[in-house]
């Protein structure tokens, strides 16, 4: 045991010195490099993320189907019983065993001989002469694929992005703002004015700053203006406690696709960041401070209606406020967009604001470990139901990134990553059950046709999405860059060579499809651009 040990400590010790070499950079790892890589993934899978521990650590994956890393259950103690036997049968109906004096002990001990697919844990209590005590408990979940590099060469990830966002600006979708001041009624996306119109400015705005030829860049430029535009003319007015905050859902058009609790008297207050983030691209893109003071104003409003506490109410009424939910937001994109603005405008007095937000976070679902899915598409629902990886991937970026964390926010950061890739990354081998009933798009698609490796959006859309590899690429480069791990890289590397191969799709060739599979369903150009903005981190990379 002291010798493996060891040796993974010369790994380790022996890749983060081959990164950090320059001719390293650009290079793929070569068969050795990659075999070590792979070695340590597989000896890493045994460490647990956040394991259940009663009066210590809360039960966060009562609706898992999947683990990547050695999970440990909820499971309560037997009468009678002195000690545990856990018996795991793995895929190929090979059995797994040990004891332990807990039933919510880790399944440590076993994991890594454990290969991937289908498996059925099954939890005995024993008494003292080592009989077994009922009941016994059983669960069947996935045991996820390690990862293994590609061991090849990286394709180019900034010229991918530059094909990406070219055939997105040249696609149907955004053909209406070249010709006029308003959505195409005939696509339906843009019934969500504040994550897709404003995405429709970002794009427009991404490429006119881009564009080669001066002609097209102004015709970029003037397309993003009305995108914008329209976006803002939509927004709640003075009166309203929302005030200058595009709505979630068009109080005009697409009617016929916005029911349930998707309607003009319902905002969710993220949706703020979404739009004010891609203000900042137009006025980039354009210089006009218009574009900047709508987004000072949006800020503005969040700080009138922040809570004593700190975050806000995630689903309101937006002319009184009140809330038309008890779930409250998870503020990462709130905190994203302020540091966005304050680097674009300087400081304007919303860093206590920022603060109390992220001491919310580090106060609520850092503890909770409650990382709720708050998509504008989803009724919010109650605690653990919906699990997600963005805001977590947030904060994790946000630790990795401080010129001097200290040691407990580096570990906070690492194991952050390590939920979202347990969770909701593929590696191969992709579970066939979900943890939830599933909505409509290419959420109903079989895990069989999935484009891996990938990472799926949430537990209520259990499907790979673009964005939802974005955001692991952009988490992977920032652990990578705080800690000079190649591993990381590589697995940054590993989607984005994915996102490359959803690029020759017949259906939109040269873009980024938001469904990771074949076919690959609708297109929610926000979660393509999601992906140009990461790819493009990506080819910085090297």
């Amino acid at each position: 045991m002291t010798s493996m040990v060891l040796s993974r400590r010369i790994c380790c010790a022996l890749l983060m010195a081959l990164s950090a070499h320059p001719a390293c950079r650009g290079a793929g790892p070569s068969t050795e490099e990659a075999a070590m890589l792979a070695a340590r993934a597989l000896a890493e899978t045994a460490t647990p993320v956040r394991p259940f521990e009663p009066g210590v650590r809360p039960a966060w994956n009562r609706r898992a189907v999947q683990f990547l890393y050695a999970p440990a259950f909820d499971l309560p103690r037997v009468t009678g019983a002195v000690r545990y036997r856990f018996t795991l049968k793995d895929a190929a109906g090979r059995i797994h065993a040990f004891e332990a004096d807990a039933p919510w002990r880790s399944l440590q001990p076993v994991w890594t001989s454990v290969p991937a697919g289908p498996a059925e844990l099954v939890v005995e209590g024993l008494d003292a002469a080592g009989v077994a005590v009922p009941p016994a408990v059983r669960r069947t979940f996935h045991r996820a694929s390690p990862f293994v590099p590609l061991g090849e060469e990286p394709s180019s990830a900034r010229r991918s992005a530059d094909r990406a966002l070219s055939a997105l600006v040249a696609s149907p979708d955004l053909r209406c703002w070249f010709e006029g001041p308003s959505p195409d009624p005939d696509f339906p996306m843009y019934r969500y004015p504040a994550k897709i119109i404003g995405a429709a400015a970002a794009a427009l705005a991404r490429s006119a700053l881009i564009a080669g030829d001066r002609t097209k860049a102004e015709e970029a430029r003037g397309a993003a203006r009305r995108a914008a535009d329209h976006m803002l003319g939509l927004a709640f007015g003075e009166q309203s406690a929302w005030a200058h905050h595009p709505p979630t859902y068009h109080p005009t058009m697409y009617a016929e696709r916005l029911k349930g609790h998707m309607s003009a008297d319902r905002y969710m207050t993220n949706c703020g960041a979404d739009a004010g983030r891609s203000l900042l691209e137009v006025h980039a893109a354009t210089g006009d401070v218009r574009y900047l003071d709508a987004a000072v104003r949006i800020a503005e409003t969040y700080r009138r209606n922040q809570l004593p506490d700190g975050s806000w109410w995630l689903f309101v009424n937006p002319t009184d406020g009140k809330p038309a939910a008890p779930n409250v937001l998870i503020p990462t994109a709130v905190i994203n967009f302020l540091d966005e603005l304050e680097a674009a405008a300087g400081d304007r007095g919303f860093s206590p604001m920022r603060d109390r937000a992220l001491a919310w976070t580090l106060s609520n679902p850092v503890k909770t470990w409650d990382w709720q899915g708050q998509f504008e598409d989803v009724r919010p629902v109650p605690p653990y139901e919906n699990l997600t990886k963005h805001e977590a991937c947030d904060l994790a970026i946000h630790l990795f990134n401080l010129k001097r964390p200290s040691a407990e926010q580096s570990a906070l950061a690492s194991e952050l990553l390590r939920f979202a890739e347990d969770q909701f990354v593929v590696w191969g081998s992709p579970p066939a059950a979900t943890p939830v009933r599933q909505g409509a798009d290419g959420s109903s698609a079989k895990a069989r046709r999935w484009i891996t490796p990938c990472v799926l959006e949430q537990y209520r859309c259990y499907a790979p999405v673009s964005a939802s590899s974005a955001k692991l690429i952009r988490t992977f480069l920032a652990a990578w860059r705080a800690t000079g791990d190649r591993m990381h890289l590589e697995k940054a590397r590993a989607l984005g060579a994915a996102l490359v191969r959803a690029q020759e799709h017949v259906k939109a060739p040269g873009r980024y499809q938001t469904w990771l599979m074949t076919p690959p369903g609708a297109m929610w150009f926000n979660c393509e651009l999601a992906a140009e903005r990461a790819m493009r981190e990506l080819g910085e990379a090297g």
